[in-house]
């Protein structure tokens, strides 16, 4: 997927914060020059209904694996017993100079027990003799690990491991999805029984107070390096605390940082002047810019341009055909998800032909790209360029996204799947 820069605002109602000191406020504050919020030293999982799985991959007797296609040579730790013994990666991108860039090496002994002896290649130079103890799991089976950035070791990225105790039918998903016998680098998995989930623990979290209201504002390391200030990146989230938890999807109301970001504290609107490396605080301050509204559930976009693979350039309003539903497929051809979703998209449209447009925005590719897969998939809808610009503007965050507006050309889902999209349209 290609990341995208989105130049969005965000309201933040904010009068001091519980438990912290804005700009020596302890009460309330009124239209402030500057604001400071400070963020805690704890980490918060980002996806807390969703997890992924770090595949084990059987380690030879004298350390060699494939990676990519090029044979790799570990160390082993000093007095290391090999005995069931894999290799797992796992993502980050936050070591420069690594051996596995964007990945981190792991090394388990004694994996078929679950109590395992896990090592971690902290410095990324395949090494495991030189990155100290091996993790302890906690009595739930679970352990942390917590990677540090190489040019600012005091930015953290933690993720979660446990045995995620698999049923049946999400063991056979899981294998389905992710492979059962080869990972794809050249070595064998190791059973899928075996495996780790993981849960990233990317989001730092403060908690607010606005009146009687409680508030909470996040900041979200995306790009898994540690840091929180990469512009263009990283995002920023509010919620209110008692009803709806914090989210990091563009679609429910996070924002992407960028040099132009601006936040609405009560009727003041503050740019970011700062957000600290590691996650301790965000400075704003106070701006004449205009503020505007990202587009959310419920914008009218009957008006926004669109390019087709005609060179045309028109309006959702003009294709929109009377009396339907209008179904956007943020798509591209080297997206593997669009392909496996296409089936199933061809058949909602097919049952629904009636009451349900279609049209695909492809991200990323050439005329001739488009021409070529839309032929060979024998798509009958209208397509068109999904630029930088437009994937800005309707926050898409991935590849395939759903966007569907109702007759009248405003939003009604921005990040649906094809089941939900189905209902509606019932």
């Amino acid at each position: 997927m290609k990341n995208t820069i989105l130049k969005k605002n965000l309201t933040l109602k904010v009068i001091f914060l519980s438990g912290f000191l804005l700009l020596g406020f302890t009460n309330k504050l009124f239209s402030q020059d500057s604001l400071i919020i400070y963020f805690g030293d704890e980490y918060h999982i980002s996806s807390p209904h969703s997890n992924g799985f770090m595949k084990l991959f059987k380690c030879t007797d004298d350390g060699r694996f494939i990676h990519y296609g090029k044979t790799k040579q570990i160390v082993f730790p000093e007095n290391f017993i090999v005995k069931d013994t894999a290799l797992a990666l796992n993502y980050f991108t936050g070591w420069k100079n690594s051996i596995t860039p964007n990945q981190v090496l792991f090394l388990i002994g004694n994996y078929s027990s679950f109590s395992p002896v896990v090592y971690v290649d902290y410095n990324q130079n395949l090494d495991f003799s030189d990155d100290g103890d091996p993790l302890i799991f906690r009595a739930d089976t679970s352990a942390i690990v917590y990677l540090n950035n190489s040019e600012f070791t005091s930015a953290q990225f933690p993720i979660k491991l446990y045995y995620p105790n698999l049923n049946p039918k999400l063991k056979g998903q899981v294998k389905s999805i992710l492979g059962s016998t080869d990972d794809a680098l050249g070595n064998d998995n190791v059973d899928v029984d075996y495996w780790f989930a993981d849960k990233r623990m990317n989001l730092k979290v403060s908690y607010l107070v606005f009146d009687e209201d409680s508030l909470k504002i996040g900041i979200y390391d995306y790009n898994c390096n540690g840091l929180y200030n990469d512009l263009g990146f990283d995002r920023i989230t509010i919620s209110d605390s008692k009803n709806n938890p914090i989210s990091i999807e563009l679609n429910q109301g996070a924002v992407v940082y960028t040099d132009d970001f601006a936040i609405k504290v009560g009727n003041q609107v503050y740019e970011i002047q700062e957000i600290e490396a590691s996650g301790k605080y965000i400075k704003l301050k106070k701006s004449e810019e205009k503020y505007l509204q990202p587009i959310k559930l419920g914008s009218d976009i009957s008006d926004l341009n669109l390019k087709l693979l005609t060179e045309e350039i028109t309006t959702i309003q003009h294709i929109q055909e009377h009396g339907k539903y209008l179904l956007i497929d943020f798509w591209g051809t080297w997206c593997k998800g669009c392909t496996q979703q296409l089936p199933a998209l061809k058949k909602l449209v097919e049952s629904n032909k009636d009451k349900l447009q279609v049209i695909g925005m492809s991200f990323g590719d050439t005329k001739e790209q488009i021409e070529n897969y839309v032929k060979k998939h024998t798509i009958k809808w209208s397509i068109g360029f999904a630029d930088e610009d437009l994937i800005r503007k309707l926050r898409v965050d991935g590849f395939p996204t759903y966007m569907l507006l109702n007759k009248s050309g405003e939003i009604l889902l921005m990040n649906g799947d094809l089941e939900q999209i189905s209902k509606i349209i019932e």
